[in-house]
């Protein structure tokens, strides 16, 4: 019996709060559904899927580290969100395309085998993925080594 189903909220933080929640909105599609401050910090619920909120805090720009190498970025080093079908997969990645947030050299997108990951830096220089687990596949099932990942075009 699993006691868990999913994450409610990753709380990170942001120099820009309104330059942030205007970000996932242009590209998620989220809304956001509480945005207060409490104990002189800013911080907002921006729901980005029926069961994903994202929590972040507005703090100085100078306690916000910017762009770091995977596991060089602290306890969190970034998050994955898993797109809803295929074509959410292609409309999240022409979006942050759009944004000129991706993180990859033309937008390429990593074949694990059973799922595809897309690359993106938020306005904070956060690196997050989106990942589209192929169709009939779990995200363990044909699963390739990182060795093994490719790097293709998606058309």
């Amino acid at each position: 019996m699993a006691l868990v189903n999913d994450l409610h909220h990753m709380t990170f933080l942001t120099s820009d709060m309104d330059r942030l929640i205007a970000f996932y909105e242009r590209v998620f599609d989220a809304r956001v559904t509480l945005d207060r401050e409490d104990g002189g910090r800013r911080h907002a619920f921006i729901e980005i899927g029926p069961h994903t909120v994202l929590h972040p805090f507005e703090v100085p720009s100078d306690e916000v580290p910017g762009r770091q190498p995977i596991f060089g970025r602290g306890r969190l080093d970034h998050f994955a969100m898993n797109a809803a079908s295929e074509d959410a997969f292609r409309e999240i990645r022409r979006r942050l395309i759009a944004e000129g947030a991706h993180a990859t050299e033309g937008g390429l997108v990593t074949d694990m085998g059973a799922l595809l990951s897309f690359s993106f830096h938020d306005p904070d220089d956060g690196w997050h993925e989106v990942i589209w687990v192929k169709s009939g596949a779990t995200s363990v099932d044909r699963l390739k080594r990182p060795s093994e990942w490719e790097m293709i075009e998606l058309d």
